[in-house]
């Protein structure tokens, strides 16, 4: 278990080596994954406001992960690192509907000040790479997909706590 924190917190470190902010604008770092049309449910969601990123980009103090099945959470406070992780939110294409057979692999929580401000599901299987920011009833509010760097940084996480496991 010791080993997974290490190696948890070691990407963690390394995804942090940036120091300037991200911008909203950086169209070229901003791709997500495309995905193939599913059967989805629900209401529509709108996407991410530009004002609820910009906030989190200038106020959050601390993200917060806890995965369902990974047997760990994670908890991040610098703010090249938190930043990064804000950036892995692709404002430019908003899921709209989650689809049907989707489900949450965690959730992740934005602190600002020591207030939890946002409660987001993270989604990440096959044809599932987004977010949804849900409210206090656990009701979608916004929902967009993961940039392809966001995949990597979760998938990343996935195949370390793998490689722990089977040591």
């Amino acid at each position: 278990m010791f080993k997974l924190i290490v190696c948890v917190t070691f990407i963690f470190f390394a995804s942090c080596k940036s120091e300037k902010k991200p911008t909203l604008e950086k169209k070229a770092e901003n791709t997500a994954v495309t995905t193939p049309a599913v059967e989805t449910e629900g209401p529509e969601i709108p996407g991410v406001p530009k004002e609820v990123l910009i906030k989190l980009l200038n106020e959050c103090t601390y993200v917060d992960y806890i995965f369902h099945k990974l047997p760990f959470s994670i908890s991040q406070s610098e703010e090249p690192g938190i930043d990064q992780n804000i950036s892995f939110i692709n404002y430019d294409k908003p899921v709209t509907r989650i689809p049907k057979d989707c489900k949450a692999i965690g959730r992740k929580f934005f602190h600002i000040r020591g207030e939890i401000v946002y409660d987001v599901d993270v989604y990440l299987t096959n044809n599932c790479k987004f977010y949804v920011f849900v409210d206090k009833k656990n009701k979608p509010m916004y929902a967009n997909y993961m940039t392809d760097a966001g995949v990597q940084f979760y998938s990343n996480i996935a195949q370390q706590a793998r490689g722990a496991a089977q040591q």
